[in-house]
Parts: C-alpha cells; sequence; structure tokens
C-alpha cells in the first residue's frame, strides 16, 4: 500500500540525512503502534536498522554487532558491552557518514537503562566532529517523551530534530478504501470511526481481501484468533504499565460518552479530587485523551474526549464483552455491535464531518469545533475567525431520516445563546444530515441562506 499525506514527513527526513553529511543530528520519532513510523523512516533514508527487542542485553548486543558488521561491509568485532559498540559508531561517523536507526529505543529501559547515558555521554564528546543521522524511534509515547523532554533524564535537550506521527485524517483513509474497492460512503466513515488514521489496519484488510464492514469486524476483531482483537490492550498496557486498572476504568467511561468530572467519578467510582492526576498523565504524557472546551470559550466547562478510534471502539464494544469473546459467543457480540452502532456513531461522526466541513468554510477560522453551555443546549458546529468577527453555526445528523426544519428553526434559537460578539458579527450557517432534507427544511434553508451536504456529498467535500 502506498504512503499517504506523508510528504512534509519525508522531506523532513531526507533534509536531515543531507544535513547530516557535514554536522550530527539526532532525530526522535514517535507516535502511536501502527502508525507508520518505521516504513517513513526506512523510505526515506534507510540505514542502519536495528530493532530494540525486549530480551537480555547479551543477546541484544550480540545481535546488534552482527547487524553492524553486515550494513557496514566490513568486520565489526563483537563488542563486550554497550560502551564499545556506540564509541564505535560515533569513532567511525568522524570519518565516514553513516546512518543509525533504532527502533522502539524505549525497550532500552527494559533491556539496559545504562543505554541513555551512554548515548549521552558519547554524542556530547564525538557530535561537533561527527557525520552521523541518529533517528530513535519510539511506540510508547509516555515513554519516549520522558526519554527525551524531561530534564532529569540523560538525553534531555540532544535531539535536533523530532517528528511526532499521527494518524491519518479521514480525507486520507477514505482514498484508501476507495483503492480497496470500497465504494459505500457509510461503511467508509464506519471503517475510520472503527480504525482511525492507521495505516497498517487497512493494508490488513488489503492482505486479507476484505471490503464489507461486518466481514472486517469479524475476520480483524471478533474471531477466535482474529488479529486485532487485543491489539488495543496491547497498546494500552504497553503505554500505562502493570498498575492499568484505574486508568482503564476512566478510559471506559470516556467511552461510553461519560465525558465530564463528575460524570466519570460516577461511572468509575473514583474521587473527583483524584481524577485530575489520572486524567492529566492521559492527556500529557501518554496523549491518549484530549479536554475539550466551547469554541468561544469557557474553560470550566471542559470535557474529556479519547482520541484512538480503535481504542475508544474497543472499550466501547470489546472490553465489556470480554466474557462472551473469551467463550466463543462471537456472533452474539456482533449481533449487539450492530444493534448499538447506530447510537455511537451519531456521535463519533461527528469529528469526521467537522473535518471535512471545514474545508467549505466561507472564511478560515481561527478557532473550529463546537460550542455547549451548562443548561445543556449544544451546537455541533461552530467556527470563528476573531480578526474579521465572522462565525458559523452547523448541526450534524447522522439517522436514517431527512433532516427537517425544526432541526433549522432550533439552531436559529440556540445561536441566540452564543454572546460571542452578538449583535456585531457576520453569521453563516451550515448542515449535514446523512439522509438529506426535507422538502419543507430546503425550503427554509433556501429562505435562510442555510447551506447543507450529505453523505453522498463527502467525496466532493473531501477534494
Amino acid at each position: 500500500m502506498k504512503f499517504y499525506n506523508r510528504e512534509k514527513e519525508i522531506e523532513t527526513v531526507k533534509n536531515l540525512r543531507k544535513l547530516s553529511e557535514k554536522h550530527a543530528h539526532m532525530l526522535v520519532v514517535m507516535g502511536r503502534r501502527r502508525v507508520g513510523k518505521t516504513r517513513l523512516i526506512k523510505d526515506a533514508v534507510g540505514g542502519n536498522y536495528f530493532f530494540v527487542d525486549k530480551k537480555s542485553s547479551g543477546l541484544l548486543l550480540k545481535e546488534f554487532s552482527e547487524s553492524l558488521g553486515i550494513g557496514l561491509g566490513i568486520f565489526v568485532p563483537e563488542f563486550a558491552n554497550w560502551d564499545d559498540l556506540i564509541r564505535y559508531i560515533f569513532e567511525y561517523s568522524r570519518k565516514n557518514h553513516i546512518v543509525i536507526v533504532f527502533d522502539e529505543f524505549q525497550n532500552f529501559r527494559y533491556v539496559d537503562p545504562s543505554v541513555f547515558s551512554i548515548f549521552q555521554k558519547h554524542w556530547d564528546a564525538y557530535s561537533a566532529s561527527s557525520r552521523i543521522l541518529l533517528v530513535f524511534i519510539g511506540s510508547y509515547v509516555g515513554l519516549m517523551k520522558k526519554i527525551f523532554t524531561e530534564e532529569k533524564e540523560p538525553l534531555y535537550g540532544r535531539i535536533t530534530a523530532r517528528i511526532d506521527l499521527k494518524p491519518l485524517k479521514y480525507r486520507f483513509t477514505r482514498e484508501i478504501c476507495r483503492e480497496l474497492g470500497i465504494t459505500d460512503e457509510e461503511d467508509i466513515v464506519k471503517l475510520y470511526i472503527t480504525f482511525g488514521g492507521i495505516p497498517r489496519y487497512y493494508q490488513l484488510m488489503e492482505e486479507y481481501g476484505l471490503s464489507d464492514y461486518e466481514k472486517t469486524l469479524k475476520t480483524l476483531i471478533f474471531d477466535e484468533n482474529a488479529v486485532l482483537r487485543d491489539e488495543a490492550r496491547h497498546i494500552l498496557v504497553g503505554e500505562l504499565g502493570r498498575n492499568y486498572t484505574i486508568y482503564f476504568s476512566i478510559l471506559e467511561a470516556v467511552s461510553f460518552g461519560k465525558n465530564t468530572l463528575k460524570e466519570i467519578s460516577d461511572f468509575t467510582g473514583v474521587e473527583m479530587k483524584s481524577l485530575g492526576k489520572y486524567l492529566g498523565e492521559l492527556i500529557r504524557d501518554f496523549d491518549l485523551v484530549e479536554r475539550r472546551t466551547p469554541v468561544t470559550g469557557g474553560e470550566k466547562m471542559g470535557r474529556y474526549i479519547l482520541k484512538d478510534n480503535l481504542i475508544k471502539f474497543w472499550f466501547r464494544f470489546v472490553y465489556p464483552n470480554t466474557s462472551f469473546i473469551e467463550m466463543g459467543r462471537n456472533e452474539l457480540v456482533l449481533k449487539r455491535v450492530k444493534e448499538e452502532m447506530p447510537d455511537y456513531m451519531g456521535k463519533a461522526v461527528e469529528d469526521v464531518v467537522r473535518e471535512m466541513m471545514v474545508q467549505k468554510l466561507p472564511f478560515e477560522p481561527t478557532s473550529f469545533g463546537s460550542w455547549w453551555n451548562r443548561r445543556g443546549k449544544e451546537i455541533d458546529l461552530v467556527a470563528l475567525n476573531e480578526k474579521t468577527g465572522e462565525i458559523v453555526f452547523g448541526e450534524i445528523k447522522w439517522n436514517g431520516r431527512g433532516m427537517g426544519k425544526e432541526v433549522i428553526e432550533e439552531l436559529f434559537e440556540k445561536k441566540e445563546l452564543v454572546e460571542w460578539r452578538k449583535g456585531r458579527r457576520r453569521e453563516y450557517y451550515m448542515l449535514f444530515s446523512k439522509k438529506g432534507f426535507t422538502k419543507g427544511a430546503e425550503e427554509m434553508m433556501k429562505e435562510k441562506g442555510v447551506v447543507g451536504f450529505e453523505l453522498r456529498d463527502m467525496g466532493s467535500i473531501s477534494k
């Protein structure tokens, strides 16, 4: 499967390789598992590649010694310790340009934590005279951040470049799906809401010859030996460590739409005064949760949202049904998924639609998202420009019937509750309805200048 939307990152890596022919550079590439970090580096610069597996230090050192000799095409001694190997690499780079890649670099914390200090020592001693591009790749964002951004860590302040590789946006996964022969727009949206923008999951669909949503779920997640059955658990346990129980409870609560501190506390039984610590770590250290506030302001009205679609899906449909899955009752679980999917998609689809509709705004927004107040009123889509005083109000409906004019009437009532530059702003209105609009709604949209989109427009919106 070809690369999508990684041109900027590829250019960055290639540029660093060129620069490293004269001066040493240290690049850190981090991002969640399966997002395409390793392929990015291999396609962009190649280099001498080492995978840091969780095995004995001696065995790993022996493997790296052999791999280095093969990669350089010269005789390399079998090193007695990590200090000797790392010193050799830097000594070699004083006369010869070299690219060295350590994949899953954070695993040295389990193999031999002294490696971080050894790299720091030799980087400080040799970087001024070396011609090396040193690339550290890591899948566990929390550990990678700790290694390179905490002041007490040996490698703090040493990196010269960093890439946080993010999942693909919806419009790019839509391209992937269409390449796989999936043309049904609703199935494409469902796949994105399930797998997010992680390229490897769509590559698995290609390898298994899958193009039907329900068959994809069954094959990749709910079969007895499904390759992604425990994917989310592996990611989370790797990130959160052995003491993951409270984190799991919080993530499960958020996946069920418990988005405020009180709702999460009520769902999990964790006291509100203790939640701040855990949520702060899930946001800051692990990049699993984000806190959103209304577009027009309101810091105290923050809501907590799961960022990763697969993890969100797993907590909603897999984790609560673990007992049935272990008993082989996969068909029962799939039936539940099918029954609950419309309700789940109702909220999950909003981020997809907002991402698409931002391309159709009549101005460049300085803020974009949604709006709500303490009285339970909410507007699905709000975009504004602080400089020009322009604002868009919009609603998103994902159900089996056409949107009626009552939705438009309610939108015009709710937008009066938004105080931002009231009476001094220029307003626009946008709607998205999966099944289109009733005749009455279309007449009102024409009268009030409301722009409307529906599911069949997704292709044109994404261009």
